[in-house]
């Protein structure tokens, strides 16, 4: 069986995001995190600032690795199961953020999703498709329910053998408002921060004004934005099945799972855009709004943006050329490709 490899989310030019403006300042780049990472921090851009912002992501990429033995993530895979694993403060803090999402989106997004990204492969040049018999087998791995964790010691301890942790959902979310916590520190008036299409504008433009920002059309990655928002500083982040993926046979598999079946989630959706301050949040939903799909979905932002006290908006763009917005959405839109349509506004 041929098969074809897809791997968008790493390449720095074919981003889910990009930003509908000019500027004469040049960002600096650096591969961190399981992508290009791109700071453009225009006149306030010093080379000491730059390298305290790529040092900051060198110590996260370092904490979340996957494959690094002495990384957080590697300790708490290999031993977790065995006896609790005690952490530093970035893991641990981002593992009770992705229980609290995982608790309020009854599992949509769940970061033990570790053995089914690693049994499907997606992102390596090797993918695999999975069978049922293996599905069945590592499904009740799949739970978060069977996390356990202790603020007093910062440990994390899983209740099952064979469970496993991937932070990709969020990882580059925080990374991203830790980006910001030190532009803030720093009196930086704007930047733009682009984490692998995970976006976070900063301040506002040269002249005053808000951010024109891109959303991606699903069908055409590398063309021009399907869909233009103009918003004020905040974090916009997409989940889209064109960024990741691999062909066998006639049928694609992206890298968007269902913590319920095990298989790449089969819905109406192309892409789901969440814009929040909290890339975090907006990162771990983006993931769990796609798997949730749109009605259930907007039916839950009223209780996040409660739980969490931020607005929350979302896009979701859907395989039939149909584009839906969230409830009241805050932010001047629009659609660049005539033969789709804003089917309707939750006004």
């Amino acid at each position: 069986m041929k098969v074809k490899i897809f791997l968008r989310g790493i390449s720095l030019f074919l981003i889910s995001l990009f930003i509908l403006s000019c500027s004469h300042e040049k960002p600096k780049y650096e591969q961190l995190l399981g992508t290009i990472c791109s700071i453009n921090l225009f006149e306030d851009g010093t080379d000491e600032l730059y390298e305290k912002l790529f040092d900051r992501l060198r110590e996260i990429d370092n904490e979340f690795a996957l494959d690094k033995k002495n990384s957080d993530l590697y300790r708490i895979n290999s031993r977790a199961f065995v006896e609790p694993v005690t952490v530093g403060e970035d893991v641990f803090s981002v593992m009770e953020f992705s229980l609290l999402i995982s608790k309020i989106t009854d599992g949509a997004f769940d970061a033990s999703i570790e053995p089914l990204v690693k049994l499907w492969n997606i992102n390596s040049i090797s993918p695999h498709v999975a069978s049922l018999e293996e599905l069945e087998k590592l499904l009740p791995l799949v739970d978060y329910k069977n996390i356990v964790l202790n603020r007093d010691n910062r440990s994390i301890h899983f209740l099952r053998e064979g469970m496993g942790l991937d932070f990709g959902g969020v990882a580059k979310g925080f990374a991203a408002d830790e980006v910001i916590k030190i532009c803030e520190q720093h009196g930086v008036r704007r930047a733009i921060i682009d984490l692998g299409g995970n976006i976070y504008v900063y301040g506002k433009k040269s002249n005053s004004k808000d951010w024109n920002v891109g959303i991606k059309n699903p069908e055409y990655p590398d063309s021009a934005p399907l869909v233009r928002i103009t918003v004020p500083q905040t974090s916009i982040v997409t989940s889209g099945i064109y960024e990741r993926y691999f062909e066998a046979g006639s049928k694609r598999y992206h890298h968007i799972f269902s913590p319920f079946t095990g298989t790449p989630v089969e819905n109406d959706l192309a892409s789901v855009t969440v814009i929040s301050k909290n890339s975090m949040l907006a990162d771990g939903l983006s993931t769990a709004f796609f798997v949730l799909g749109e009605r259930k979905s907007l039916e839950l932002i009223p209780k996040l943006s409660s739980v969490f006290n931020i607005k929350i908006s979302a896009i979701f763009i859907k395989k039939n050329h149909e584009i839906k917005f969230s409830r009241r959405f805050p932010y001047t839109r629009s659609v660049l490709y005539d033969d789709w349509k804003i089917k309707e506004l939750y006004e």
